[in-house]
């Protein structure tokens, strides 16, 4: 076992630097790469008091290859190589907060089982980093949340982007969709 760190230090180093979403001057930014993408982007401001790391495995398969993510698995299976745009991973005092972020432009189809695959992936991270490391706080009762970014002009309620957001329950993941191509502000993110 090595030294204790918080688990948004220890992220940076196990995670291969091919896959780190650069956080530069205060903020992420979350693309989508396909060109005919209406939500084509969003970006997250940061306060440097909540320490954050943001990483993506939102590669694409070549044609008749596999997947670059999950080479053992039979891409031609629907969903089982279904992947998310980004994970943002911040520590709020003692809370980590795990954020599963997808980008839909137009019909939002799966976009749950899509969260729900990031989670699992995100869940199978953590069991491996139990195996080898040890961190300064639990990793039993990590905050997962789903920010699904959408061009169908989600109706704000009493919010605006730099007030908290609502969640909802989906199936017992919580889950907030806000518009995409806009800037936001991790703090209204968070509890």
């Amino acid at each position: 076992m090595s030294e204790q760190k918080p688990l948004v230090k220890l992220l940076p180093d196990l995670i291969a630097q091919a896959f780190h979403l650069p956080i530069q001057t205060g903020k992420v930014r979350i693309t989508e790469d396909q060109a005919h993408a209406s939500c084509r982007w969003v970006e997250i401001k940061m306060k440097h008091s909540v320490p954050s790391f943001c990483f993506s495995i939102d590669q694409s398969r070549k044609k008749g290859e596999n997947d670059p993510i999950f080479p053992f698995f039979n891409p031609e299976k629907t969903g089982v190589c279904s992947k998310n745009d980004a994970f943002l991973v911040c520590q709020k005092n003692q809370q980590v907060y795990v954020f599963m972020i997808e980008l839909k432009s137009g019909n939002l189809g799966t976009y749950l089982k899509q969260l729900r695959a990031a989670q699992v992936f995100f869940q199978f991270i953590i069991a491996r980093i139990k195996l080898y490391y040890t961190c300064s706080h639990s990793l039993d009762k990590l905050q997962f949340r789903g920010l699904l970014f959408s061009s169908r002009h989600t109706p704000i309620e009493d919010t605006t982007k730099r007030n908290t957001v609502i969640f909802s329950d989906r199936n017992g993941l919580l889950v907030t969709e806000q518009d995409c191509n806009q800037t936001y502000h991790l703090q209204s993110f968070l509890d």
